[in-house]
């Protein structure tokens, strides 16, 4: 897109160096500069609006690094030229040894997304929260790159600057999504400003405020501790005051407040430092009637629907075990049934209340009953599997599934440096990660039926794989088998006729696979 088409005419730059050098004429259409050295000039002169710029700081630019030619002062005249061809109303000015281009306020879109930071934080600073939010993303709109693309060291001051600015803007409206009471939206600004930016306090204690402020005390404290990692480990220094202040706080206060908790709750504790999920989440926020949390065993259904659960409000909350005994439905409230095979199982539990909440919990996804929403939790994206470790091995091995990501980092918990270096390596080998993995891996026993069997443990040999594929594998047309495995979580389907056994069920798979081949083996022997 481009930046004038986001913005209005007051404020739509003709100049655009927030990226690649782009010019637009008074009609909107964008001009050709030329590119190469005539663009570098321009640039240049862009850098240093309405002030002289020498022929010499020109050529240097424009042969940055190179031999400097015998023609490089006619060849500058040839690019200024050029430039005075494509420009209208003679913006580029001449004097002897010195050239300068005329920008009129407002044209450069630089000098625009500053304008607009500071038109948000005025905004903000009158409580006008929501037209703050509006002129922030005007701002972020007009950059579509690296500042001063392609110049070098004349122009880092100004990168500096305009990349600071960036910054500051993103902040900016992450405040003002929180003043609004959108904290899942200041969250999801802040996580990506912090990976970027590890070393950059404010946004650190930005996104342990707004984890506070919907319940997630756990997740405030380990941004902390990732804050604090990064600082110690790049500059060798302690969190600041702000920052260590609010820590502090965070931490004391469960002793200092008395805690809101529901009036009857049965509920297990919630699961220390959970991450992701802050869209299901949200969806659930203010949910009613029966929603299904479905996947794979291990990837958090329990511990999300216990976080949906303190945030949900309900003052009655009941947990239940479908495998442990029978359930007595509640009046009302929030309702979470685990470890559900199938609906029938549930059904005469269901409370007949339109504005309780019930979360039924399977492996499989499940079908029958009237329900107001369904939740598949996927892998984690790799920026939230790191936030629970940044040991690559243990990330690359466990694929996204916080189960696996959890049992290997309490595997190498209080162990030695050396041992645990012993113990990822192993992780590279898929009978190793099969061994490390084992305890995980043991829940997906059973999961899938005998007649579907044979085919899932051969696909564990392959990546991806179509339906042609699976049928001689399987020795049997699979189109079904493909569809009860993807119905366990098991298979995904990332593009069309095109399927994939997930991580750590391709380990499962794979373990189910060694064991028939030894199992064969050893009746050949035997034989």
């Amino acid at each position: 897109m481009n930046g004038h088409s986001a913005h209005s005419p007051a404020l739509s730059p003709a100049f655009r160096v927030l990226g690649p050098l782009e010019v637009d004429g008074p009609d909107g259409t964008q001009i050709d500069v030329g590119g190469g050295k005539p663009a570098t000039v321009l640039a240049l002169l862009l850098l240093h609006r309405n002030a002289w710029v020498s022929t010499e700081q020109l050529i240097d630019a424009v042969w940055s690094g190179r031999d400097v030619p015998a023609s490089a002062q006619n060849n500058l005249k040839t690019y200024v030229w050029q430039l005075r061809r494509a420009l209208p109303d003679d913006r580029i000015e001449s004097r002897p040894g010195a050239y300068r281009v005329r920008v009129l306020s407002g044209e450069l879109d630089a000098d625009a997304a500053s304008a607009l930071g500071d038109e948000a934080r005025a905004l903000l600073a009158r409580g006008s929260a929501a037209e703050a939010v509006t002129v922030v993303r005007r701002a972020l709109d007009l950059w579509r790159g690296c500042p001063y693309d392609g110049l070098t060291d004349d122009a880092a001051s100004a990168v500096d600057r305009l990349t600071e600015l960036h910054r500051t803007l993103r902040e900016d409206l992450a405040d003002a999504h929180l003043a609004l009471g959108r904290p899942s939206e200041a969250i999801a600004v802040l996580r990506v400003l912090t990976d970027e930016e590890p070393l950059r306090e404010l946004a650190w204690a930005r996104l342990m405020a707004a984890y506070r402020l919907v319940g997630r005390r756990h997740d405030a404290l380990a941004a902390y501790q990732r804050a604090r990692t990064a600082l110690v480990r790049d500059l060798g220094i302690e969190p600041g005051a702000e920052l260590t202040a609010l820590h502090l706080e965070i931490l004391s206060e469960d002793t200092r407040r008395p805690v809101v908790a529901p009036v009857s709750s049965n509920l297990p504790p919630r699961v220390a430092g959970f991450v992701g999920r802050e869209p299901e989440l949200e969806s659930l926020r203010g949910a009613c009637g029966v929603v299904t949390i479905d996947g794979m065993p291990g990837i958090g259904k329990t511990a999300f629907a216990l976080e949906a659960a303190a945030l949900s409000g309900h003052e009655t909350q009941q947990y239940v075990d479908v495998r442990g005994g029978s359930v007595v439905a509640p009046t009302g409230g929030l309702l979470i049934l685990d470890n559900v095979d199938d609906f029938e199982q549930v059904r005469s539990a269901l409370p007949n209340d339109p504005a309780a909440l019930v979360l039924v919990i399977s492996r499989r996804r499940l079908a029958g009953l009237d329900r107001s929403g369904a939740i598949t939790l996927d892998l984690l994206a790799p920026r939230e599997a790191s936030e629970l470790t940044e040991v690559g091995q243990i990330l690359s091995a466990a694929g996204g599934h916080p189960g696996a990501i959890r049992h290997l980092i309490e595997r190498t918990r209080n162990r030695q440096p050396w041992t645990v270096a012993r113990m990822t390596a192993q992780l590279e080998d898929p009978t190793g990660r099969c061994h490390a993995l084992a305890e995980l891996l043991n829940r997906f026993d059973g999961l899938v039926e005998p007649a579907v069997q044979q085919l899932y443990r051969r696909i564990s040999t392959v990546g991806r794989f179509d339906l042609g594929q699976a049928a001689r594998m399987a020795g049997v047309e699979a189109e079904a088998m493909i569809d009860q495995l993807m119905d366990l979580n098991l298979v995904a389907e990332p593009a069309p006729g095109r399927f994939e056994l997930l991580p750590i069920a391709r380990d499962h798979a794979y373990r189910l696979l060694q064991a028939t081949e030894t199992r064969r083996v050893k009746a050949e022997l035997v034989a």
